[in-house]
């Protein structure tokens, strides 16, 4: 009997350890977009919920752009010569508005931040919405990207799936499902990404495009072409004229002639848990070995704490320090936004939750260290730049200085 019971305890292993191979493991991912949409007429539908055919994830990116900058009001009288200098330049986040005779200057900033950080997202225009952040602090935004214009797919828990269009939305609420739920638009590409520049492990989306097991890799191969589900899929590797797919099983396919397979791949997006986005070139890219979910990070909710207002250290090249509420590069004022830079034409975005220290190193690039230690030099945008607007810190009760880039020796956050 005891042998009989260690041969099923051998086998219910075995079929476990198969079920995470093929990426079946991971069925209640609970980290998915949920929550309700209101319509114009007042009808309710709730159940999980997905950007048109992209975003469905909690950690997945809600980009637009600012109506309004509230933060101009500090610049001092030479500014409006520095915005209209970076404008010759073609910095293309500024401009300057003239109105009645006088000078008005708007810095045109674009907006992004996770989806599990917002609370509500509500419809004012045909691109525009109010979005609310999980401590009830409104946005005005306007355009920017198709996330603002487009349908918003609902899996109601009565209905099914109901593709509603921008025009008949009042708001989107987000918010955990009171009990488990049963379906959703399927579980997550994780994988194993080696580059160039190393290995790493998170949350794949492919082709800027594909981001669910589910979700099927197209090419051709000597027989004719080819849709494959991610989740048949074991490992992704470049060739020269196109990529070597090995499936779960081991069996091999050689695909080429399809963006999936090739270089006129749009890029690998890879979210690494408590740290943030890089976008892979394929210039960059080497292989995908595609894994199960680990346990540490079914469970994300622990990322997505209220937001914060920025607060830190900063330092001059003079030795002045300054502390208190930071408003970065004239514009980021929350932790739950974002942190913009480039190294190598790799794209990073980085939520401020996750930056312990930035340190200016010359006109076009700084070091910034995270939280979870790992060092990036990053540059050329405008956030790690000398493109920046300067960064305003309130030290006390009607007291606050705007340390330009030049003059800046390090923030540390705290």
């Amino acid at each position: 009997m005891e042998y009989l019971i260690k041969i099923v305890l051998f086998f219910s292993l075995f079929f476990s350890l198969l079920l995470n191979a093929l990426g079946l493991g991971a069925q209640n991912y609970p980290c998915y977009l949920y929550g309700s949409i209101t319509t114009v007429d007042g009808d309710v539908y709730e159940g999980p919920i997905r950007w048109n055919d992209e975003e469905v994830f909690l950690t997945d990116v809600f980009n637009s752009q600012k109506i309004e900058n509230p933060y101009l009001k500090y610049l001092d009288e030479e500014k409006p010569q520095i915005v209209e200098y970076k404008k010759r330049r073609r910095t293309s986040w500024y401009r300057v508005e003239y109105s009645n005779g006088s000078t008005n200057q708007s810095l045109i900033r674009k907006f992004e931040c996770r989806f599990g950080d917002i609370n509500s997202i509500s419809v004012t225009g045909s691109e525009s919405v109010n979005l609310e952040l999980k401590t009830g602090k409104f946005i005005n935004l306007k355009g920017g990207s198709n996330d603002v214009g487009n349908q918003v797919w609902i899996m109601d828990h009565e209905l099914g799936l109901l593709k509603i269009d921008w025009n008949r939305i009042d708001v989107v609420n987000f918010f955990r499902p009171e009990n488990q739920i049963q379906e959703n638009f399927g579980n997550p590409i994780y994988g194993k990404i080696t580059t160039t520049i190393g290995e790493f492990t998170g949350f794949i989306q492919w082709d800027h495009d594909e981001r669910l097991l589910q979700d099927k890799l197209d090419g051709l191969s000597r027989d004719g072409d080819m849709n494959i589900p991610f989740a048949k899929i074991k490992e992704i590797k470049k060739q020269e004229n196109g990529s070597l797919i090995t499936l779960q099983s081991g069996r091999e396919l050689h695909l080429k002639s399809s963006n999936d397979v090739s270089r006129s791949n749009r890029g690998i997006i890879v979210t690494i848990p408590q740290v943030g986005r890089i976008d892979f070139t394929w210039k960059h890219f080497l292989s995908l070995e595609i894994i199960a979910l680990p346990q540490n990070v079914v469970n994300c909710f622990s990322e997505f704490k209220d937001s914060e207002r920025l607060y830190g250290k900063l330092t001059t090249k003079e030795g002045k320090t300054f502390e208190g509420v930071i408003v970065y590069d004239l514009d980021e004022a929350m932790d739950s936004e974002v942190l913009n830079g480039l190294n190598d034409k790799l794209e990073f975005s980085i939520p401020f939750r996750n930056v312990k220290k930035i340190t200016p190193k010359a006109y076009n690039y700084c070091l910034v260290e995270l939280k979870s230690g790992q060092n990036l030099y990053l540059g050329d945008q405008t956030d790690v730049s000398g493109k920046n607007a300067g960064i305003l810190i309130f030290t006390g009760n009607d007291q606050y200085e705007i340390i330009d880039w030049d003059d800046l020796e390090e923030i540390e956050f705290m």
